[in-house]
């Protein structure tokens, strides 16, 4: 473990002046979302409006992203790197605050599909513009950092946001006015994004003094039937979307429903899922220089799938939320693999575009199972949608493995680097 903690440190100290600028934005962004999505429902209510027009605003976002996706990943090649993460941080963050200030219903609909589809172009933007600020070396570590950062800006955010509301109200504002200030408080950490982003340099990326090697040397070659392996990637993107929608999205309902847990109990559980899903993220890099990416990957999936049926089938509260940990640390040591993988089966120049394709499979098919998901939980309860996801999630890595197993960058196993050379995003 300390051999581990001294190549993480090496990979931090030796990153690009870009990369830590990217890390930074992300951490802002992070937080200032963390604490608008946690409370922005509950001022909608508190202003009066009901669960039936949430549902509204939550699905019409969702199709304003997939209409609006391929158009995002586009813009990015016309505006560049840079702009594009200035643009969409500035654009969420003024209509995050236009919605706390003017809740009507007409326009916080127009607003959510501009958040969606800003989200969108920062997607499109941001995971490529890390490919082409690391080597292929130190892209495993950089991507897991990434996820890592954000994931605990949202752990931070949960806490933050939790006591604003307290605070604002000891100096006179009414609830409803403390929940605003709360969301214009999230809404003005997602400008100070902007402040990292704008002074990313375009083009050929800046790099620490004391390193040679430059990020895009040695790129693997792109396969050149890489738009077939393109598509089979967004059908496992559909199958785990679709699978994820069934239940996850109710997990919260599940502990709630099933276990009559307090709201505090089930914050908890999730604010140290949390904590979980940081450290399976930082544990991915460990296990793809010792088993490979293909067997972190197919393991730690399929690992998962079996705690999921765990809660599917326990009565007990403890042992629901061990698997829960469990199951989230498993999936999440995946994510930052993936990432990194989906943008090597395409050319650089295709890589916002497709982006956003893989996003747009995932989100249409979560869309459709969440509908789903929700009509078999109140007609037969929770067992049958966790048993459909862990079934979804099994013949998933199935699919991955058969469609990628023999793919270059699948069979490549990344070395620890020695310390005195840097090392390097449900």
């Amino acid at each position: 473990m300390r051999r581990e903690l001294k190549h993480l440190w090496a990979s931090l100290v030796g990153l690009s002046p870009n990369m830590r600028l990217l890390l930074v934005g992300a951490a802002l962004l992070g937080l200032g979302n963390g604490i608008v999505g946690t409370f922005f429902n509950v001022y909608l209510k508190q202003a009066g409006l009901g669960e039936a027009f949430l549902g509204r605003l939550n699905s019409l976002g969702t199709i304003g992203s997939l209409a609006l996706a391929i158009p995002a990943g586009l813009l990015v090649a016309r505006l560049g790197s840079r702009m594009s993460l200035v643009l969409s941080c500035a654009l969420i963050g003024v209509m995050s605050a236009l919605q706390a200030g003017l809740p009507v219903p007409a326009l916080l609909i127009v607003l959510q599909i501009g958040i969606s589809a800003s989200n969108m172009l920062y997607g499109a933007t941001f995971n490529p513009e890390m490919m082409r600020n690391t080597t292929p070396q130190e892209r495993q570590t950089v991507f897991s950092l990434a996820f890592t950062v954000s994931t605990f800006a949202m752990v931070v955010a949960s806490a933050l946001g939790g006591l604003l509301p307290h605070a604002f109200a000891l100096l006179g504002a009414s609830p409803l006015a403390g929940l605003r200030l709360t969301l214009l408080t999230g809404s003005a950490l997602v400008l100070a994004s902007i402040l990292a982003f704008r002074k990313l340099h375009d083009g050929q990326p800046v790099r620490a003094a004391a390193e040679t090697e430059q990020p895009g040397q040695d790129e693997p070659p792109v396969d050149p039937s890489w738009k077939r392996l393109a598509l089979r990637y967004a059908l496992v993107n559909v199958i785990i979307g679709f699978g994820a929608g069934m239940s996850i999205p109710y997990l919260n309902l599940y502990f709630t429903d099933r276990f009559h847990a307090s709201t505090v109990v089930v914050g908890s559980l999730f604010a140290m899922s949390n904590v979980v899903l940081s450290i399976g993220a930082l544990l991915a890099p460990w296990l793809v220089r010792r088993i490979g990416q293909m067997r972190t990957i197919a393991g730690t999936v399929g690992a998962s799938l079996v705690f999921l049926l765990v809660m599917a089938f326990t009565d007990s509260l403890p042992v629901a939320a061990v698997a829960f940990w469990m199951r989230a640390g498993l999936m999440m040591c995946s994510t930052p693999i993936t990432d990194k993988f989906c943008l090597e089966l395409v050319p650089p120049e295709r890589r916002s575009v497709a982006h956003n394709a893989f996003q747009m499979a995932w989100t249409g098919a979560w869309a459709v199972s969440t509908a789903i998901g929700g009509w078999l939980i109140q007609t037969s309860g929770f067992r049958l949608p966790m048993i459909l996801t862990a079934c979804a999630y099994g013949l998933y890595v199935a699919v991955f493995v058969a469609s990628f197993r023999s793919h270059p960058a699948m069979r490549r196993t990344p070395a620890a680097a020695p310390a005195a050379i840097p090392v390097q995003a449900e």
